[in-house]
């Protein structure tokens, strides 16, 4: 296999993420009848929540007070579906529920953006990478696609165009088994750092903009941008108070067993457990990562 085919390969993706939250019914209320997501177990101050198939989030009732902003952490996380059906789907379930939330079309990917009862930001996107051809950073950002249109790196969504593609809606079905979380979008406190980190980690650097305090990372595929990094909060802001709603972990799983080698020999400050290897990243992170 030659390194193109390697690299065109997915070698990691996300497990379960892990968020705290102040009030454990309203939060899952949030999670089902908004997101869409199947209830599967609750467990004292504990649910899990996700597909048929697979646990996408785990909440934990462990704070008493909402997200806090001008911190370093999370700044969202993305819920990926798998086609223009089942994001249409996830859009059209917003507007019947008169859930606020902001349509943004990146080229690379359809997004809607939202915050749970914590003011946590959730991002539901769908990959369109085959629509984007580069970044362009002359003039400000800005992102030429591939038929040389250049267009913001942030434009208006077109969402008559995607509910064009909603079939026949039904908001009590749960979201699609093929839905994944399919990338996180970090706070960082030094930028060039964490781009250091989860390269070494074995993510593939996809945009570094020091000029934006702004970096990305892929995982192999055709859509490339699978850990972002950002300090627009301001440089080397402090993780948020432990008794604020935020992000509690992170999973990666690798399926490629000479990347996760690899990873772990590029690790230090690494803790084992039976549930994987464990370690925090340059900003404060905790990630959890495992083989399959």
């Amino acid at each position: 296999m030659n390194k193109e085919q390697q690299t065109s390969e997915k070698f990691a993706s996300f497990g379960a993420i892990h968020l705290n939250i102040t009030h454990l019914e309203k939060s899952t209320r949030f999670w089902t009848e908004i997101v869409g997501m199947k209830l599967l177990s609750t467990s004292g101050n504990t649910a899990e929540l996700g597909t048929d198939v697979n646990t996408l989030v785990v909440l934990h009732e462990t704070v008493k007070k909402k997200f806090q902003k001008g911190y370093s952490g999370l700044y969202h996380v993305a819920i990926h579906a798998p086609n223009i059906q089942e994001f249409a789907s996830m859009v059209y379930r917003l507007a019947l529920n008169k859930y606020p939330f902001s349509p943004v079309d990146h080229t690379m990917s359809k997004s809607v953006y939202l915050d749970d009862p914590d003011g946590i930001n959730i991002e539901f996107t769908l990959e369109t990478p085959e629509r984007f051809k580069r970044v362009v950073t002359d003039r400000g950002l800005s992102i030429e696609d591939v038929n040389g249109n250049i267009r913001s790196a942030s434009d208006r969504l077109d969402l008559d165009e995607v509910m064009s593609h909603l079939g026949s809606p039904n908001i009590d079905k749960i979201i699609s088994n093929e839905t994944y979380i399919g990338h996180l979008h970090l706070y960082a406190n030094n930028v060039a750092n964490s781009n250091s980190f989860y390269q070494k980690l074995g993510f593939e650097s996809f945009n570094n903009l020091p000029q934006f305090m702004y970096a990305d990372v892929g995982a192999g595929g055709s859509y490339k941008h699978r850990i972002a990094m950002n300090s627009w909060h301001g440089m080397n802001k402090p993780m948020a108070p432990s008794d604020s709603a935020g992000m509690r972990h992170f999973n990666i799983i690798f399926n490629n067993k000479e990347k996760f080698d690899l990873a772990l020999n590029n690790l230090t400050g690494v803790e084992t457990k039976d549930d994987g290897y464990w370690f925090l990243d340059p900003t404060g992170n905790k990630i959890c990562l495992t083989f399959s």
